[in-house]
């Protein structure tokens, strides 16, 4: 019988990132395919962290854990014959893979090609040094155009592996690919959008919410240079010189210790906030005047989704996947452009009746997107099992 290897290591983590959003994509996949009773063993790397949580599913399951310290123990697995598939939810890491097992990946995003660096990228860092040397690189069209080369070429080796299928998590990054490695045949590149849990609880009534005292505008992720917090923030900063936000506040989390915290003029209007827990988080996204997503480049993008499904109207970046994520329910902006930005904010502020339209609108746009995820989950599970028998659907008992 064919047997398949699941890719547990890409729901683990060393101790410096215990949460990251490919490992929740690969828990979801596992738990489908489990309750789906597909035949399968898990790949698992004893020295990284896996939740108790996906832990108990594994081990209630009664699936065969397989034990990889390192990339090369598990091509030693791979190569010794007993599997037919290998599937992963992170598959980057594999661009040197040669198996004869036939290797299922996930695409998310080709990030590294798509946005090599940014203008505003060393403003991140809170080493001097690195900031000097970032400066210099965002200057500089050789440096960036050798970072693209090279991560070109790992991720040509990783889309060219021999006896491949790929899933990808929107249609912009199947065209991505198809742009970038023309030599790449489309009906290889399967489109299934990413599986998402919503910030909403089933009592959850936008009108009933204890709503901070002050309104806010919501960002996320501040540490990361891709959100483009920095520009966000530039931009609100401008509007509050102006007096154009009298009565707002700007909350921003993953801000803790922000390396550029100190350019920010009206810090009294400006809440940095750590990562927070995800029950916090839904506080935020539950009471926020607006949810404001900036970024410069997703494969898909979760936050303005998860703001939608709690009544939060958004603002959002063009950029890349995006708009196709969501559709006509936000008020879009080009991501470079501050005054752009201002634009939006001011407009949000200033029409109560557009900001009523906006919730509605993501109210049914969050409606769609979970109506094809219902219907995309079984064609996406059968497509990664496609040549494995199933086992005879059983319960599973215990299943957490």
């Amino acid at each position: 019988m064919p047997k398949l290897l699941f890719d547990g290591t890409a729901m683990q983590s060393d101790q410096r990132a215990t949460f990251h959003g490919g490992g929740e994509y690969a828990k979801f996949i596992l738990r489908a395919a489990i309750l789906r009773g597909y035949v399968f063993d898990v790949a698992l790397n004893p020295n990284l962290f896996l939740d108790p949580e996906t832990m108990a599913v594994i081990d209630n399951s009664g699936k065969k854990i397989v034990h990889v310290r390192t990339k090369a123990e598990l091509y030693s697995v791979l190569d010794s014959g007993t599997y037919d598939i290998f599937y992963s939810a992170l598959p980057y890491k594999y661009y040197d893979y040669s198996s004869k097992a036939r290797f299922i990946g996930v695409i998310h995003g080709l990030r590294p090609l798509e946005i090599v660096w940014d203008k505003y990228k060393h403003k991140y860092y809170a080493s001097s040094l690195k900031r000097i040397v970032g400066w210099c690189i965002a200057r500089s069209s050789i440096i960036k155009n050798e970072l693209r080369r090279r991560q070109w070429k790992k991720l040509a080796q990783l889309i060219n592996i021999h006896n491949s299928m790929f899933i990808t998590v929107s249609n912009h990054t199947k065209y991505a690919i198809l742009n970038f490695f023309p030599e790449i045949q489309a009906r290889r590149i399967h489109v299934f959008y990413s599986p998402f849990d919503t910030m909403q609880k089933d009592n959850d009534n936008k009108e009933g919410t204890t709503c901070a005292v002050t309104p806010f505008f919501l960002l996320v992720s501040g540490n990361r240079f891709e959100k483009n917090t920095y520009r966000a923030i530039k931009a609100f900063d401008k509007l509050l010189d102006n007096n154009l936000l009298s009565g707002f506040e700007v909350v921003v989390t993953g801000a803790e210790n922000l390396p550029f915290a100190d350019e920010i003029k009206h810090k009294d209007r400006f809440k940095l906030l750590p990562y927070v827990t995800t029950e916090r988080l839904r506080e935020l996204y539950s009471n926020a005047f607006c949810f404001v997503y900036p970024s410069l480049n997703e494969g898909f993008g979760y936050p303005p989704i998860l703001a939608m499904s709690v009544n939060t109207p958004v603002i959002a970046s063009s950029a890349t996947s995006i708009p196709e994520v969501c559709g006509n329910a936000a008020l879009y902006f080009s991501p470079e452009n501050m005054d752009d930005l201002c634009n939006r904010i001011l407009h949000i502020v200033d029409d109560e009746e557009k900001r009523t339209e906006l919730i509605a609108l993501g109210k049914e746009r969050v409606r769609i997107l979970q109506k094809k995820q219902s219907s995309d989950i079984s064609k996406y599970i059968g497509l990664i099992f496609d040549t494995v028998e199933s086992t005879s659907k059983c319960k599973i008992k215990s299943i957490v």
